[in-house]
């Protein structure tokens, strides 16, 4: 039997009825508890109430009088306590008259403070607003994290409250708060031999350059300090790829999966970012396959695509699989009476009138010219399998050319994966070029004999437009149609090493004294100045500048990534004309339609007047700006790793090919031939002496 303890408490100044159960009351017990008028629960006391009101003993008697033998009322009287809605008051926190106290503690070395207000739900409501502190529940109290402005206006509002205060410094931590504990790799960090200090040394570097949570570099340094101590032997700038990978393999049976991404990105940090070594890739678990489904088309779209087929069993099978989505199997099973499609269990999407209506014509015209024996479709006399289903439906995209099925079909692909915008596009583009040129024959039946004619086609094109030739074939054939090419057929082409192209500083200078247009101008001098690519020029907008810190946030630029660059401080003149000037709506830059992106086109022809203006014969581009960025960068000395964090290179050897057109080492070295005149005195034929 349940035993229900009834006495009365004081809740937010309100008299009240606490039921108090022994145990946690059974389903029956807590309907009626919960079906009482004006009935509340405190989540602190894990019980409910309801209003105190003259003869609640009788009221509360009849209610639980239907289940007598599980509840056993007991009527008492109890000390008022009061009920927190936030959380359970503790003796230190109780409000017990006008002249409690709020107690700040600061903590100076974490440059924090902490606020202890009791239960006050003013003063939590008003904290609870504040955008810069939080609510620590496990200590009850409200830590901020600021400077001495913070603290002034925490103070500023307990006083306007009428509230009395005090401060307390702590020289160490609080008492309610964690103490840290040291860590055990932080202790076996004093273990490490000298040598394999120094590279946990460059390892917290090249941390410190990169912009990560603290959080997320504690992280990183325990699970390489960890790997660090299991090689503890062996040179771990030389480790091979196949030891790497068989200590993560070892690893992956000890941690669990988010641990073991944790170490594998960490390790990778070490040799990617700070060695520059090639990318790493370790597969442990098996390839996920792309979503593949069936296109739909809405009846409206798929009407206009089979006007052009005569035969009536053509426009039946695509309209069963691209608008019906009927499995293949479902139609090879389809009785020549086609009863399934009249049954009431059958429904079309959409449920369009008309798409029945032209379902039934269909059938009934199949009906009348082919004598089928039992099945709607049949291949010589029998029914369809499988396979020969595909291929019946291969040749029809083939024969009639169905370009839109096909870019639909591989568009709907296409969204499934996780590729940028650009690259589907580039991707869907190279494929649709290839199926025409075999008259949109399906890739199943394409041969790899005529998918290497098709390259040899395209040799002498560019590196970049055959290799992307490479990637959409192997996307299409080995992912979406599961054949796998050989490398014999579909080579990548042998790429050159080509030295970026850049301007000196005077051909900057030159060509901004060939215009007075503002736009113009900052155009050019932001592309230089910070080392942007052209998306990410026209992406800026006027919040992304910080003038205070005089740097620029890209958003979202190559790669998913978001970085900082640099803004010059002698631009902040040349920006303020501009936007009291044009008084752009969304971006910094904008064509003649306020919020529209200034095209990449005129930007490209403003930067070609320029050029011509100041007497630059050579081709231009806008990217040569960024080349120019960071070779006069590493000309001046700065280091390659904060080079690379500017630009947002994922790998340091994509920033390394600047320093091959760095100047001071052709000016530091003389040639060979030089020596030999300075040696041997020899002269050239007009320099000689008379006979």
């Amino acid at each position: 039997m349940s035993r229900l303890n009834i006495y009365p408490i004081e809740h937010r100044q309100e008299k009240r009825v606490a039921l108090d159960f022994d145990a946690f009351p059974c389903k029956e017990l807590d309907e009626i508890a919960r079906n009482l008028p004006g009935r509340r629960f405190s989540s602190s006391r894990k019980l409910w109430h309801i209003p105190l009101e003259d003869g609640y003993q009788a009221k509360l008697t009849k209610a639980f009088e239907k289940v007598p033998h599980l509840v056993d009322l007991v009527f008492q009287e109890s000390p008022t306590s009061v009920i927190s809605p936030k959380f359970e008051p503790t003796s230190s926190t109780k409000v017990k008259d006008k002249s409690h106290r709020v107690k700040i503690s600061i903590d100076q070395a974490r440059k924090k403070f902490y606020v202890d207000h009791g239960y006050c739900p003013r003063l939590f409501n008003i904290f609870s607003h504040l955008e810069e502190g939080f609510w620590e529940k496990k200590y009850r109290n409200w830590v901020f994290t600021g400077d001495n402005l913070l603290y002034r206006k925490v103070k500023n509002i307990i006083e306007k409250n009428s509230f009395l205060w005090e401060k307390q410094v702590l020289n160490s931590i609080p008492k309610n708060q964690d103490k840290p504990q040291p860590k055990n790799d932080q202790v076996k960090t004093t273990l490490l031999p000298p040598t394999e200090q120094e590279i946990l040394n460059l390892y917290n570097t090249t941390l410190s350059l990169k912009r990560m949570s603290a959080r997320t570099c504690e992280i990183y340094k325990s699970f390489f300090i960890r790997f660090l101590i299991d090689h503890k032997n062996k040179e771990i700038p030389k480790l091979s790829y196949e030891e790497i990978f068989n200590y993560i393999k070892t690893q992956s049976a000890k941690l669990s999966e988010t641990g073991l991404q944790q170490s594998i990105a960490a390790i990778k940090f070490y040799y990617e970012r700070a060695l520059g070594r090639d990318k790493m890739f370790f597969y442990l678990k098996e390839k996920k396959n792309i979503k593949k489904s069936w296109l739909y088309l809405p009846f409206l779209e798929l009407r206009p695509i089979m006007e052009g087929i005569e035969s009536p069993g053509d426009r039946l099978l695509l309209f069963l699989i691209y608008h019906a989505n009927m499995r293949l199997p479902d139609i090879c099973s389809l009785p020549r009476n086609a009863e399934p499609l009249y049954g009431t269990n059958f429904r079309l999407p959409g449920n369009d009138a008309d798409a029945y209506s032209y379902l039934r014509q269909l059938i009934n015209e199949c009906d009348s010219r082919h004598t089928n024996h039992a099945r709607l479709f049949e291949f010589r006399g029998k029914a369809h399998s499988i396979e020969t289903l595909k291929g019946k439906l291969y040749r029809i995209l083939q024969r009639y050319r169905l370009k839109e099925i096909y870019e639909k079909q591989y568009e709907l692909i296409l969204n499934n994966t996780g590729y940028s915008h650009k690259t589907k596009r580039m991707y869907l583009g190279a494929f649709m070029k290839f199926l025409a040129h075999f008259n949109y024959k399906h890739p199943s039946l394409i041969s790899e004999e005529e998918i290497k004619e098709y390259m040899i086609l395209h040799r002498q094109r560019s590196t970049a437009h055959q290799d992307n030739l490479v990637n959409s074939f192997k996307f299409f054939f080995e992912k979406v149609h599961n054949h796998t090419l050989s490398n014999k057929y579909v080579m990548r082409p042998r790429r050159g090493f080509h030295l970026p192209d850049y301007f000196t500083p005077q051909e900057i200078g030159a060509m901004l004294q060939t215009t007075e247009n503002l736009k113009h101008k900052l155009v050019i001098s932001i592309g230089y100045s910070a080392g942007l690519r052209r998306q990410e020029i026209q992406n800026l907008k006027r919040s992304d500048i910080d003038l205070k810190n005089n740097r620029l946030f890209i958003k979202n630029s190559k790669g998913k990534k978001d970085r900082y660059s640099l803004f010059s401080k002698h631009l902040h003149s040349l920006l303020y004309a501009y936007l009291k000037k044009e008084q752009p709506k969304v971006y910094l830059f904008e064509g003649t339609k306020p919020g529209v992106q200034y095209s990449a086109t005129s930007m490209a022809s403003v930067l070609k007047k320029m050029a011509k203006a100041a007497g630059i014969k050579r081709k231009v581009n806008l990217h040569m700006l960024r080349h120019s960025f960071a070779t006069h960068l590493l000309e001046d000395g700065k280091d390659i790793r904060y080079v690379q964090e500017l630009l947002g290179h994922k790998n340091i050897k994509t920033t390394e090919r600047y320093t091959h057109i760095i100047s001071d080492a052709l000016l530091n070295v003389t040639s060979p031939f030089d020596r030999m005149i300075s040696e041997t005195g020899f002269q050239g034929p007009g320099n000689r002496p008379p006979p």
